[in-house]
């Protein structure tokens, strides 16, 4: 521990970045936690999670630890959830207060820990940052604007929509910046496809339905192997999901640990359209079929709609994406994407960094106002 000019200990400086349940929430917060310790191991990073979801496993394993709270969720219906939702967030938000002991920032990603985070950290005093990944932001963060310090945002139409947000994209595992600087992608295929026991001079559509996988996006593949020839599949089916049967074309895995590799090799992805999924395909310059969530509060929908706008995506509602249609559609889709040439690879390179810049500096500013 450091010590001050009078000689006293000072104790190490920390922040809690709360985001769980998805992919999407747990791995822009670890690319900043990343970030933080890189350009300041004086301070500790640590995260606010749920019992049982992804970051369970995900957090551990980049070495830092997790807290656990009640997950809330904002019910879509008018039935009896709707009346224990208020004692729900109230007992989860007093959770959050004991996880935020010794806190000094709190760095919020939506997500079903963020808002009981919010409020917890609005009542102890503690500096809210928050990252807003959508093109149509959540409740969680729609919340947490009103006590943050500072708002990122991800897209232009968000920062337009909230005044004083600051643009900063969507910050991803710096190790897919290698990926969108890959020079040579055949000699890279022929390497994975190598180690997968695929032939790299096949087409290979990589389709993964988000951390947990799709259930709907599993039956559809399922359906469509037995008619589609001269495709090779690699699919993640999700971690709760039974494993189908391996083929010499087809590859199911329960999760895609090493997305290096599936993006650099895919010829094509087929995949939902969260934000962080939206905007890695972005950043590594792969063409999609995109296909939204048919519930939430729509935001998959203007994710898909951002890329598919740009020429870097198809979006297929999700009734529409069948068996049948993947059939008729999936080559002359590949053959748009083997002429798909992006104008932004790299595109969020450098948004963890900036984000991690700007938390600190309200991070100092408030350690500034306490001085």
């Amino acid at each position: 521990m450091p010590a001050a000019p009078n000689g006293k200990s000072i104790k190490p400086q920390l922040v809690l970045l709360a985001g769980g349940g998805t992919a999407g929430h747990i791995e822009p917060a670890l690319a900043v936690a990343d970030e933080i310790k890189k350009f300041r191991a004086d301070i500790n990073c640590k995260f606010l999670g749920t019992d049982g979801a992804l970051e369970a496993l995900l957090v551990p394993k980049r070495g830092y630890s997790l807290h656990t709270i009640k997950k809330v969720v904002l019910p879509r219906s008018l039935d009896g959830e709707i009346f224990l939702f208020p004692f729900r967030l109230v007992v989860s938000t007093v959770q959050a207060i004991k996880a935020l002991r010794g806190v000094d920032l709190l760095i919020g990603f939506g997500g079903y820990v963020s808002a009981p985070a919010y409020l917890a950290a609005y009542f102890k005093g503690v500096p809210i940052v928050i990252h807003e990944a959508n093109a149509k932001p959540g409740w969680a963060n729609r919340l947490g604007r009103v006590f943050a310090k500072l708002v990122a945002v991800n897209f232009e139409t968000v920062r337009k929509q909230w005044p004083g947000a600051v643009l900063t994209g969507m910050p991803i595992r710096s190790s897919l910046n290698d990926v969108a600087q890959i020079k040579d992608r055949e000699s890279f295929k022929r390497e994975h496809c190598k180690v997968w026991g695929l032939d790299p001079k096949q087409p290979l559509v990589a389709v993964f339905g988000g951390s947990q996988g799709s259930q709907y996006m599993n039956g559809v593949v399922a359906q469509a192997l037995p008619v589609l020839s001269n495709i090779q599949i690699i699919h993640a089916v999700g971690i709760n999901n039974q494993l189908p049967e391996r083929t010499e074309s087809y590859l199911p895995l329960p999760y895609f640990h090493d997305m290096n590799a599936v993006y650099g090799s895919a010829d094509l992805v087929i995949a939902r359209s969260g934000a962080v999924t939206c905007s890695e395909l972005a950043s590594v310059g792969r063409f999609s079929i995109l296909v939204p969530l048919p519930h939430g509060n729509g935001e998959q929908v203007d994710n898909a709609k951002a890329l598919q706008d740009k020429g870097a995506s198809v979006m297929v509602k999700n009734e529409e994406f069948t068996a049948n249609w993947l059939v008729s559609n999936i080559k002359e889709t590949l053959l748009k994407a083997s002429n798909f040439n992006s104008t932004e690879v790299g595109l969020n390179s450098g948004a963890a960094r900036r984000i991690a810049d700007l938390a600190l500096d309200v991070l100092q500013a408030n350690n500034g106002d306490r001085q």
